[in-house]
């Protein structure tokens, strides 16, 4: 018997769900922002599902991409629960959860898309609840142009007019988690959108001293 806690962080909608063997028994969220407590959605999902935390045997999460505060807030709650008890890690796209639920709403390819700063938008194709092309990212005016065109596309943001809303949920990541490896807690990242591109401070120079 697998039980699974999740936590899905991606989006402005925080998650939390419990699902054993394939079937979700409760899920609590909450619309916020940076204050998001996990423990309390994971308490209360829990306690929805008449569960306890010995009674979980497998932990997820949606890695996005999204938020980078919210899944970095859900690795570290997932890696600090790892770490008391030993209890294997799933991670799980946050755009194939968002692909899972489109599909429940139309059979039509769909584009995902999610804000990425910097007046870019990441999307991806999507249909029948699979991704099927490479995540990418355009401009608002391009992402604009193929909403004007007719192309649905669905976005947890309020702000992309025209768009379908929908969240990743912790409920629908746990489905998909069942059927996704485990992986080592130290391995969890969240996914990345741009490739890093730091400029590393020169060595500080030692002046010599003023004669006096």
């Amino acid at each position: 018997m697998t039980t699974i806690l999740c936590l899905e962080f991606a989006s402005e909608r925080r998650s939390a769900a419990v699902a054993r063997d394939g079937v979700v028994l409760a899920e609590s969220h909450v619309l916020a922002g940076r204050a998001t407590s996990a423990p309390n959605l994971i308490q209360d999902a829990l306690r929805s599902a008449g569960l306890s935390a010995a009674d979980v045997n497998h932990l997820a999460l949606g890695i996005g991409p999204g938020s980078y505060t919210g899944i970095r807030r859900s690795i570290a709650t997932m890696q600090g629960w790892h770490l008391a008890r030993g209890t294997p890690i799933s991670p799980v796209n946050s755009f194939l959860t968002l692909a899972a639920l489109a599909a429940q709403h139309t059979p039509a390819p769909v584009i995902l898309a999610t804000d990425a700063q910097r007046g870019e938008w990441a999307v991806v194709e999507a249909q029948h609840g699979d991704l099927t092309n490479e995540l990418r990212l355009v401009s608002r005016v391009e992402l604009d142009a193929w909403i004007a065109a007719g192309r649905p596309v669905v976005s947890p943001d309020a702000h992309l007019t025209g768009a379908t809303r929908l969240f990743p949920t912790a409920a629908q990541a746990a489905l998909l988690a069942f059927g996704t490896p485990a992986i080592p807690p130290e391995g969890l990242a969240a996914v990345y959108l741009r490739e890093a591109s730091f400029v590393k401070a020169p060595p500080p120079r030692i002046l010599p001293d003023e004669p006096s």
